[in-house]
């Protein structure tokens, strides 16, 4: 009998450990982010040239006041290759455990540190997607805390990092109500990239939606020299294997890959980041595979399609409550 109750103590001992993948998790809603008076003087003084009327105009007290009563905002770190790796979900407040919501993965723009989801974009775009009745969750990337996690990586640029999008599916047994076998992918410029490259290892993810991104590697750097400084930077042996690594990175070669998810592509004729002949090319490319799938262009409008932002909104809700 002590025998017996040792080895259950071990194994119970084991699966609490084993389960426990989500590390320092902490409310999104803390610090200088607590209350709209303390956020906003935050800004005021660490924001260079911050206009305090276009913020106020965008996010005032009652929507600070309102995302806060309604929605759960967590910050946590989890471990993938080894390394510790910054993530966040926001979620509606109040649902049963009991309860299923459908998910939704948000990857990010932005390489490295550059493109960290802050606290005003988990309010902003992903809080309006999570209003809609879903859990949003996403990676900060490999490569983004390196300033305060010694074991983070490096970024490179849908590489590796991918496993940091890959390892959130398994995190959501510890979200209470979200549903697992209700994936979606929402990605935005290198996010778009990212969501591609997990898709291919997610077959059964219900929807696809790709915001202002890339699908030929190639034709973005000839539109985006610069760029090359960032694949040499964060790829690994760029110069020696430059052809396959853009071609990997490249959805356009490897369009057949993806599982028969439908598809929305969402991009803007101003866009000086990522031309929307990307978008336009890979919808081509779906129409001829037979590949569900809707191309919306918005006139006029730039990567951060600032202009059409509460249409985008609807776009993405309309096709997760249709797909998801």
């Amino acid at each position: 009998m002590k025998y017996y109750l040792m080895a259950l103590s071990i194994i119970f001992a084991f699966s609490s450990h084993a389960a426990n993948n989500i590390l320092d998790s902490k409310s999104c809603f803390r610090g200088p982010f607590e209350n709209h008076s303390n956020w906003l003087e935050m800004l005021k003084s660490h924001k260079v040239n911050f206009n305090e009327e276009r913020f106020l105009n965008y996010f005032s007290e009652s929507k600070f006041e309102e995302r806060k009563s309604a929605l759960e905002c967590v910050d946590f770190k989890y471990r993938v290759d080894d390394l510790i790796i910054e993530g966040y979900y926001v979620k509606p407040k109040g649902t049963a455990l009991a309860a299923s919501l459908p998910v939704v993965i948000f990857n990010r723009g932005g390489n490295a540190g550059y493109g960290y989801v802050v606290f005003g974009e988990k309010m902003g775009f992903i809080s309006d997607i999570a209003a809609g009745g879903y859990i949003v969750i996403g990676s900060q990337y490999r490569g983004a805390s390196t300033k305060f996690i010694a074991e983070n990586g490096r970024d490179e640029f849908g590489g590796k990092d991918v496993n940091d999008v890959l390892a959130l599916v398994e995190l959501l047994k510890e979200i209470p109500a979200a549903d697992p076998s209700r994936i979606a992918l929402v990605g935005w410029s290198r996010g778009v990239m990212q969501s591609y490259l997990v898709a291919k290892q997610l077959p059964k993810v219900k929807a696809i939606i790709s915001i202002a991104g890339p699908s030929d590697a190639r034709k973005l750097l000839e539109r985006r020299p610069a760029m090359e400084k960032v694949f040499k930077a964060r790829i690994p042996d760029f110069e020696k294997n430059r052809d396959e690594a853009l071609s990997k990175r490249s959805v356009i070669d490897w369009a057949d890959e993806l599982p028969l998810s439908p598809l929305l592509l969402v991009h803007g004729t101003a866009d000086r980041r990522v031309s929307v002949h990307q978008s336009k090319e890979l919808a081509r490319v779906l129409s001829a595979k037979q590949h569900p799938h809707k191309l919306v262009i918005y006139q006029n409008d730039n990567h951060a399609l600032s202009n059409n932002r509460e249409s985008l909104v609807n776009e993405v809700h309309a096709w997760l409550k249709e797909y998801l």
